[in-house]
């Protein structure tokens, strides 16, 4: 550690120690936590300072910015803030709030009574804007509209759809943005209105948790990792995962992802010449469960290069599965098991047992190579290393689960989003030419992107991509509870009453100059872009401290699969198909029945 960190007055009686010099690097930052307030710590040319741990805008981890030039940019929003001062560029009245950082002796402390001082003014700022903005008097959640269920067992007999989110949506534009509903006696709120929304997604963990019952079931089949854990448990997870998913391990990992997108290629020029329809959204699992294999354990499945659908054919049966037990009137299949129970059994069976296998070959590789500084090349082996190190360590089940989450996710939702893009490319053809111009002009004579830095001149393709997911999100439906009781618009909501959010209505709401439920990517652009009322509610990726942490991969691969297609092919729904493509929800939301043509270009 440089001589130039700053030495300060003997630390108070009540200082507490944040973070160590020997792990803050030059341009370094690290998460601290103390008595359930995020802080931030950074070393940067002049020293170290300790920020308020979440951006002002949206509640974002600042830990997980990025650090340059002495200047602190957010994962979400882009806010950038000066490492010396905490001012955000450009607008003064979002600074962040600066505490004292005593260091000595290695340690790098804060006073207690400080930060909680501030956390107290902070808190009843929030409590005082709160208490002016409540509907007087305070209303109970039976007060709420919506629809009638019967004794026992509520409205469950209407949950027995593969389209849930269309049937929550259909009763919020009957009830309004808040409204209620039972399930074998719990009580539910579903909430569209963006403010309240945000608000839930901002106030996590501290305030909301996601719904007990997911937390339940993922811990059943062994995938409680980042994405369900809550708790201490959940940010020991979420700074290992999200350091192995930073932008450095990504751009090492860009040329695995340029080879996965050329054998992606490879497969639909023979599908071009031999004028087949495809069903796209399983071509595009193909391609994500080699991207994720290999971000995940280093390991090629090769699915794209053969017929054989090992591992695809497991992970497909387990969405599913996660949503029909989720809204299970009770768990059955700890009683007895149905043929879809067994056939979940079979399938975690195998993923674990190759899962343990890439673990121990990963654990072997890292002890032959234990003298080397260099960069984990995957998710699975950086999770290793910290727990070799004892930084923040994990059991070899919350490595198994982490990386099987990753897997899963991974090959999922990226999957879907392209398939939902490339339905929406099939029915606007003017914004495929404009798709395919703006590619063209990229990336030349080559057939792929070769460049990860050329990701960031496909500006239409990435307005393409928030319009495709403004429009058919994957998580159209979120469920979450609170901590304790609450007011949520001046509705008293008691503990463990679960709060549906519907994602997707807050986007849809009326305001902007192009129709909202128009298919226009253009609002994306210009000027009125970032701050448009299209982005009001916008949270494919979720907000606050817990936007997801494989954000940038997703969009990366988004933007590289798309890159391709549209360099190399048109793109068509097949005429030989007549049935409708329809959303269908399964934990995530899909388009069932897309078939596409492919036909190529040069």
């Amino acid at each position: 550690m440089s001589s130039t960190l700053q030495i300060v007055k003997p630390a108070p009686e009540d200082s507490v120690v944040v973070a160590r010099t020997k792990d803050l690097e030059h341009e370094n930052v690290q998460a601290a936590h103390l008595d359930g307030i995020d802080l931030v710590v950074i070393r940067h040319a002049q020293g170290v300072c300790i920020y308020q741990g979440r951006c002002p805008h949206e509640g974002t981890l600042l830990s997980e910015g990025a650090l340059k030039d002495d200047v602190l940019t957010c994962r979400g929003p882009g806010w950038q803030f000066a490492c010396q001062s905490g001012q955000r560029r450009g607008i003064s009245t979002s600074d962040l709030k600066r505490f004292e950082a005593i260091v000595e002796n290695g340690e790098i402390k804060v006073d207690r009574n400080e930060v909680l001082a501030w956390k107290a003014q902070q808190s009843s700022c929030a409590a005082a804007v709160e208490q002016a903005a409540r509907p007087s008097p305070v209303r109970s959640v039976k007060q709420l509209p919506g629809p009638k269920g019967v004794p026992l067992l509520g409205n469950l007999l209407d949950f027995r759809t593969r389209q849930l989110h269309l049937l929550l949506e259909n009763w919020c534009r009957e009830f309004g943005s808040m409204y209620t509903y039972t399930l074998m006696g719990r009580r539910f709120v579903a909430i569209a209105d963006p403010v309240l929304v945000n608000q839930v997604l901002h106030d996590r963990p501290g305030t909301y948790r996601r719904w007990d019952v997911i937390q339940r079931v993922a811990h059943e089949i062994g995938v409680d990792g980042v994405f369900s854990a809550e708790g201490d448990t959940w940010r020991r997870q979420r700074q290992l995962v999200v350091k192995a998913l930073d932008p450095i391990h990504l751009r090492a990992f860009f040329p695995s992802m340029r080879m996965m997108t050329s054998r992606l290629l490879s497969r639909w020029e023979t599908v071009a010449r031999n004028r087949q329809s495809v069903n796209i959204r399983q071509e595009l699992m193909r391609y994500t469960v080699d991207v994720a294999t290999n971000l995940a354990f280093g390991y090629d499945m090769g699915t794209l290069q053969s017929d054989g659908e090992i591992i695809q054919q497991h992970l497909a049966v387990m969405f599913p599965m996660i949503q029909r037990r989720i809204i299970a009137p009770f768990p059955y299949w700890h009683y007895f098991k149905l043929a879809p129970d067994r056939q979940l059994d079979r399938a975690l069976v195998a993923v674990r047992a190759l899962t343990q296998v890439l673990i121990t070959r990963n654990r072997a590789r890292l002890m032959q190579d234990a003298t080397t500084d260099a960069l984990s090349s995957n998710l699975l082996e950086a999770l290793l290393t910290a727990q070799e190190e004892g930084e923040a360590p994990l059991t070899d089940e919350e490595v198994m689960a982490n990386v099987f989450t990753i897997l899963l996710a991974g090959e999922d939702t990226t999957a879907n989003t392209i398939a939902w893009i490339a339905y929406l490319m099939c029915t606007h053809p003017e914004v495929q030419n404009k798709m395919q111009a703006e590619v063209d002009s990229v990336i030349g004579e080559g057939a792929i992107l070769e460049d990860a830095d050329a990701l960031d001149d496909l500006v239409y393709l990435d307005a393409v991509t928030k319009e495709t997911m403004r429009l058919k999100p994957v998580s159209p439906v979120t469920s979450f509870e609170p901590n304790f009781d609450v007011q949520l618009n001046g509705i008293a909501i008691p503990k463990g009453t679960v709060l549906t959010l519907l994602t997707r209505q807050p986007a849809l709401q009326p305001g902007s100059v192009s129709p909202i439920q128009t298919f226009d990517p253009d609002r994306w652009l210009g000027a009125s872009g970032a701050t448009g009322s299209h982005q009001v509610g916008f949270v494919p990726f979720g907000s606050g401290p817990r936007l997801c942490p494989g954000r940038k991969l997703a969009l990366m691969e988004v933007k590289s699969a798309l890159a391709m297609m549209c360099r190399n092919f048109n793109i068509s729904q097949a005429t030989d198909r007549t049935a409708a493509v329809d959303e269908i929800f399964e934990f995530t939301m899909f388009p069932e029945g897309l078939f596409v043509r492919l036909e190529q270009r040069h």
